[in-house]
């Protein structure tokens, strides 16, 4: 509904100042001319934006979501004329890539050596995330692309897009010298050891994916089963895969990647817990399909992902 930049930045301005007349002497326009902005705007998003108080005047509801929505259009302008510059200038320009622990290690070294190939100029920056904090990233535009552990049947604002085209089943895994793999395995011994969450839920983040399968709903179908509670839980991020390689404890993870993480050396335990088939591949902001790097890179997180897929062996 909003028909010009300028419009954002008015209303914006309104609503930072909480005055008019203060909105415009800082805007350099006549107060008149601001009233008759806001106006307008209230008139094509029917119904008030501004309420009157004895200071001024303050946001209502529907100019609260207003005003959020005018922040995130105006960042992402602002972010694809950096991105439009940096192009047709050939400076330097940088794609945000997330993605669970286990893309990490098996997907990204590859995809970023073959990228730079292409793109030498174009800085990457990587962060380990689940699938919540990567959906959280790329709705704020704090990243243009998030890998793996995404149910894609789960709803997804209009400004991202999925793509899931890799079919795999996680388990519960080990360090290939944990006690476990040395002898049969009873369900009751899973808790006497710790275990590694990285999959966890973020702090203020939706819980729109929570209902998919994490360690915390293997561990909620272990008591069902056993009665028994896991004493610790290690919840992390980009160093859970290293303690998994330091240490006795269990993990839940996409098996078709264990074979491409060469250290620390994983295999799945013989226990059907926690076994569960689903589509994983990646998320990303529609605004960024723009720029041929980032097709470029789309395409090779694809590609690499499909060669590292490797089949499950150990499975019960």
């Amino acid at each position: 509904m909003f028909e010009k930049r300028s419009d954002l930045t008015k209303f914006l301005t309104v609503a930072e100042t909480g005055k008019i007349l203060a909105a415009a002497d800082r805007l350099g326009i006549t107060q008149p001319a601001l009233s008759r902005v806001i106006a307008k705007l209230e008139d094509q998003f029917g119904g008030r934006l501004f309420e009157r108080v004895p200071t001024g005047v303050r946001l209502t509801e529907l100019g609260s979501v207003a005003a959020d929505l005018a922040r995130d259009v105006l960042r992402e302008i602002e972010i694809a004329e950096v991105r439009i510059q940096d192009t047709v200038s050939g400076r330097t320009g940088c794609l945000r890539v997330t993605a669970d622990p286990t893309w990490m290690y098996a997907v990204l070294p590859d995809t970023v050596g073959r990228f730079h190939e292409a793109y030498p100029g174009i800085e990457i920056e990587l962060r380990t995330a689940n699938a919540s904090e990567g959906i959280r990233r790329l709705t704020h535009a704090e990243s243009d692309i998030h890998c793996g552990g995404v149910d894609v049947q789960d709803p997804l604002p209009p400004f991202l897009a999925c793509r899931g085209f890799l079919k795999v089943s996680s388990g519960i895994v080990a360090h290939k010298d944990h006690p476990l793999h040395h002898g049969p395995v009873a369900l009751p011994d899973l808790a006497n050891y710790p275990w590694i969450d990285y999959d966890g839920p973020v702090p203020g983040v939706s819980d729109r994916l929570n209902d998919r399968p994490s360690v915390t709903g293997v561990m909620d179908e272990f008591y069902r089963r056993t009665s028994k509670r896991v004493r610790t839980i290690v919840r992390t991020r980009a160093t859970g895969l290293f303690m998994l390689g330091r240490g006795p404890y269990l993990s839940w993870l996409p098996l078709q990647f264990l074979a491409s993480i060469r250290e620390p050396e994983l295999r799945p335990l013989p226990v059907e817990l926690g076994r569960y088939s689903y589509r994983t591949g990646i998320v990303w902001r529609r605004a960024a399909e723009g720029l041929s790097p980032f097709r470029h890179l789309r395409e090779i997180l694809k590609q690499v992902a499909s060669e590292r897929a490797c089949p499950v062996t150990g499975a019960t």
